[in-house]
């Protein structure tokens, strides 16, 4: 039996699967750079969450002979290794993070089309709102995007780093989107700052988990997350926002300077065929980009929900400047103090 290798930041760990999860610092692309690629050894780096990335690496190798590492990080965190590679080699594929996020890099990604288009679709998820049923009513909750931005949950809601979250990012640029003016609502921002403050998180995984906890009563999360933990029996509710829930193209792509074009183009294949896309549906909830492949049982059409398409948001190209901006937001809330 083949072992699913995960990457650590300096050394490659030899064990069969590793529990650590790796939170890149400012300077996590040098940390990546000083690992040196294994010899035949496709490298997949990932923001998905492991319970996805493991199973599915798994049957692909046992199905093919081909021996993979991963990395598991933030969207984000993953775009600045990009940002910071400069000429070396850093891994054969991006498997996950929204497709806007990874136009920005298109020059570092083979076109897998004639068009020049570098991406493919693997999933869709949708951004919600979850809320504990214990801690939280179901009339609590207008449904409104409104809601995340009411002083009421100053310290209870729960959402992940901006700057290290994809999901994040995304929930905080549809807010400096909706009902703006010639410049991002920053007071949107800043309400929505002021709710966090105290309480953001590092992962995104942390957002479901607190609210399950109860250490939160709401969270910003993906529907993926919420729907699985509906179905182990947690007594937590979901919203879709009325205004827009927005829906990140989760996708999949090549490295121009992939060591192992070959190989990676077989698990690109592979994650996208029938076989795996129904399992990624069945097994974790995810909404497949295959016609043939039906979404999840329990969950609503997307043509059902409020849909608001991310390729409209103009976030993704001034990321830097937007960041920098929320991060002195609290220098501004303190001076107001």
């Amino acid at each position: 039996m083949k072992t699913v290798k995960k990457l650590a930041p300096v050394l490659f760990l030899s064990l069969v699967i590793t529990a650590v999860i790796l939170v890149f610092k400012l300077s996590c692309w040098e940390m990546l750079m000083q690992s040196e690629p294994s010899n035949g050894v496709l490298r997949i780096y990932s923001p998905l969450n492991e319970r996805i990335i493991i199973p599915i690496i798994k049957e692909f190798q046992e199905s093919t002979g081909i021996e993979v590492e991963y990395m598991s990080a933030g969207t984000i965190d993953l775009l600045n290794a990009l940002e910071g590679k400069g000429d070396g080699y850093l891994m054969d594929i991006m498997w996950g993070g929204g497709r806007e996020y990874l136009r920005v890099y298109k020059e570092l990604f083979e076109p897998l089309y004639p068009d020049g288009e570098f991406t493919l679709g693997f999933n869709q998820l949708p951004i919600v709102l979850i809320y504990n049923k214990k801690l939280v009513s179901e009339d609590e909750l207008s449904g409104s995007w409104s809601d995340v931005l009411n002083p009421k949950w100053k310290g209870r809601l729960a959402m992940a780093d901006p700057g290290g979250s994809g999901s994040a990012y995304i929930a905080l640029s549809f807010l400096l989107e909706w009902e703006r003016g010639e410049d991002y609502n920053w007071d949107n921002a800043a309400k929505l700052f002021r709710n966090v403050s105290d309480s953001m998180l590092a992962k995104s995984s942390e957002v479901y988990r607190g609210v399950v906890a109860g250490e939160f009563a709401i969270g910003i999360t993906m529907e993926e997350a919420a729907i699985n933990l509906i179905n182990q029996g947690e007594n937590i509710g979901i919203v879709y926002f009325k205004e827009g829930t927005p829906v990140i193209n989760d996708s999949i792509a090549l490295m121009k300077d992939a060591k192992h074009k070959e190989d990676a183009k077989r698990f690109i294949e592979f994650v996208l065929s029938r076989k795996v896309q129904s399992y990624m549906v069945e097994r974790f909830y995810l909404r497949s980009v295959r016609g043939d492949v039906k979404f999840p049982q329990g969950l609503s059409p997307m043509e059902e929900l409020s849909i608001f398409d991310t390729s409209n948001l103009t976030t993704f190209e001034t990321r830097d400047q937007i960041l920098s901006r929320w991060q002195s937001l609290g220098s501004d809330a303190g001076n107001r103090d």
